[in-house]
């Protein structure tokens, strides 16, 4: 059904009278291409707007136009900063923007730019030449960005759930890497709510950032130091050194952190049986993070449509780097005193050097584009614990326990973009390949010690059309993935929790702006898969009434998603209605040989819908730009709990 709603589509796409195209290339003085700037036709003799457009990265524009007006229309093109030019509208030309002197005096062009706006599939927030690029690195842009909430490269988008980077089209697998892009490099920001066939189908949301492409040759360097003292202790400590020349660009970063962090808090558990158990706890956690990170790499442009590079980054933790915490625990029952004990965890880890390797070509022939990247990586670390557990009743307890994990990946990607039947078509590969060892050995009585190893292989096919159209842009695509997930026991393949997943994932959007208003409408199918911890059947300690565990039946859950983006002026709106299928939840039970002892693991609800919504201002006034946003989100969801029906489905404010 699927197949034939997108070849519907495609075909009304082909039948549409719009066959003449109007393409060219807009660059300043000295030949280097304009991005973003604005290209629209115009009917001669009355003037009447036929259709716009704006620049792509390589001052690229394609039109479509009525053949019958087509031969006798103007073409206008604008950007702030440069005179505006109209000249008539030819079949392929070349059209150079001269300086505007008024604009360029003594004015910074920030307040002429719209700083929050609708561009294809994402929100696009302008950096350069803003408040914004001077926030200090990619990771203080993205907390003032708008329906964007988190910290220390762990970001979400409101609605969404966990978004993933990529810079300069280039997937972001280390975070801490958004602390050393310092934001005066930042050109924008995109923020995609519904990502396309192009993406993986279980990311929610992806955060795009571009940078500034560095021109002229020679030596340069900067260094950085921060140091934030609050509750925690953060000190950054940063040295870039670049050397240009003719179209080599070789760089390096020497970067050393040091993260001391201390984190309280207060935890109420009530569990269900014969006896009414009552557990507070009060946790006090103290940890040291000494990461030490180096960086190498060279980009070099072959040629003005060809580029490509190569970085590679070690990131060590010299010295002593771990956790102690202290667990303070009353229990009741019925009511009653029962028992106090504080347990006190030391951990200690001893990290290997990860090693990161990213390669890179971007190339242009004639008409068609090139995007390949590939990833490897390489990680191992070991987890020492040593639980100390006091009882004020009972005996006392020790217990030990050591985790040693190895991660190996290797991916790829490839995304040929071509014009096609006047729009424009991608097709792309990605290949993911993922090896875990993880070693646990405890002497927990009643917990087995376990040596598992997983094995992923993701292969996926995307293909997304796009074309402009007198009633607004559209855009279709598909993505099929083939994943296998191999678990193992001590070497032995374990059916059970091995998986095969094959499944189309479809999207469509709309798009199109009427008046001053932008606006899209999106759908998107996506999946959540088990994480191997949660489909894992062995039991971990934390405490003397709780447990946990994971469940070999989980199914992945289906996600559809309709969305709906707006932007007006300095106010942009997001609604967005899903409907879960097989919904992965937390879940408590009871042991049956001790049912005082709770037991946590996930089950799947069949079904999950909800409605979220948001709303942000964000105004300028003089050299101010406060920003202010406000939303909800909505699920209908009753669960059985206690042999009584609950209903979760009071609205949930966002959290900023």
């Amino acid at each position: 059904m699927t197949t034939k709603i997108l070849f519907s589509l495609f075909l009304c796409g082909i039948l549409l009278p719009l066959n003449a195209q109007i393409k060219g290339t807009v660059t300043d003085t000295n030949s280097n291409p304009i991005e973003f700037a604005n290209v629209a036709i115009y009917s001669l003799p009355d003037s009447t707007l036929i259709s716009g457009t704006t620049t792509d990265q390589d001052g690229a524009f394609l039109l479509l136009a009525d053949n019958n007006n087509s031969s006798n229309a103007l073409l206008r093109v604008s950007f702030i900063g440069y005179e505006t030019q109209t000249v008539p509208a030819l079949t392929k030309q070349t059209i150079s923007l001269q300086p505007d002197i008024t604009l360029l005096g003594e004015v910074v062009v920030e307040g002429d730019l719209p700083r929050i706006r609708l561009r294809s599939d994402a929100v696009v927030a302008t950096v350069q030449n803003t408040v914004l690029s001077k926030a200090g690195t990619a990771n203080d842009v993205l907390k003032r960005l708008p329906s964007i909430t988190g910290d220390d490269g762990d970001f979400s988008i409101f609605g969404k759930g966990k978004a993933k980077i990529y810079v300069n089209n280039r997937e972001l697998r280390d975070v801490s890497e958004l602390d050393l892009i310092s934001s005066a490099d930042i050109k924008e920001v995109e923020i995609v709510h519904n990502p396309g066939a192009g993406y993986d189908a279980s990311v929610k949301a992806v955060i795009r950032i571009h940078t500034v492409r560095k021109t002229g040759d020679g030596l340069g360097f900067d260094v950085r130091s921060t140091y934030l003292q609050t509750e925690n202790t953060d000190l950054r400590q940063q040295l870039n050194l670049n050397y240009r020349h003719q179209g080599w660009d070789i760089f390096g970063t020497l970067k050393y952190e040091r993260y001391a962090y201390i984190h309280e808090s207060k935890i109420a558990q009530e569990t269900f049986v014969d006896t009414l158990w009552t557990q507070k706890n009060e946790l006090y956690v103290d940890g040291l993070s000494t990461p030490l990170t180096t960086i190498a790499g060279v980009n070099y442009e072959i040629s003005p449509a060809h580029y490509a590079g190569m970085k590679y980054t070690m990131t060590a933790f010299p010295g002593k780097n771990g956790m102690e915490s202290t667990t303070l625990s009353d229990v009741y029952a019925n009511g009653t005193f029962y028992d106090r004990w504080e347990s006190s965890d030391r951990q200690t880890q001893n990290s290997k050097p990860r090693h990161r390797l990213n390669a890179y070509y971007n190339g242009k022939f004639e008409e068609l584009k090139v995007d390949f990247n590939s990833d490897f990586y390489r990680s191992s670390q070991s987890t020492a614990s040593a639980i100390t557990e006091s009882s004020q009743e009972y005996d006392d307890r020790i217990i030990t326990s050591d985790n040693r994990i190895k991660n190996h990946l290797f991916a790829t990607r490839l995304v040929l973009s071509y014009p096609l039947l006047e729009g424009q078509l991608s097709v792309g590969n990605e290949y993911t390949r993922a090896r875990r060892e993880d070693d646990y050995i405890t002497d927990i009585q009643g917990i087995p010690s376990t040596n598992t190893s997983i094995h992923d292989d993701n292969n996926a096919f995307f293909a997304e059309y796009s074309r402009s159209t007198s009633i607004g842009q559209i855009t279709a695509g598909v993505r099929f993935e083939n994943v296998y997930s191999d678990y193992y026991s001590d070497d032995e393949k374990m059916e059970e929790q091995s998986r095969h997943y094959a499944r189309w994932f479809p999207n469509i959007s709309y798009s199109n702006t009427l008046g001053g208003v932008q606006m899209q409408l999106s759908y998107t199918a996506k999946t959540v898969r088990p994480a191997y911890w949660q489909l894992g059947s062995s039991i971990f300690y934390a405490n003397r009434f709780t447990m946990q565990t994971g469940n070999p039946f989980l199914k992945p859950t289906l996600i559809h998603d309709a969305s709906l983006t707006g932007s007006w002026k300095f106010l942009q709106l997001m609604v967005s209605y899903k409907q879960e299928k097989d919904v992965i939840m937390q879940w408590a039970t009871q042991m049956e040989e001790n049912p005082a002892v709770t037991l946590l693991s996930t089950r799947n609800v069949k079904n999950l819908p909800s409605l979220t919504a948001y709303l942000t201002a964000s105004p300028k006034f003089g050299i101010w730009a406060p920003q202010a946003t406000i939303g909800f989100m909505k699920q209908w969801l009753t669960i059985t709990s206690n042999d009584q029906q609950v209903r979760l489905n009071s609205p949930i404010p966002p959290h900023r």
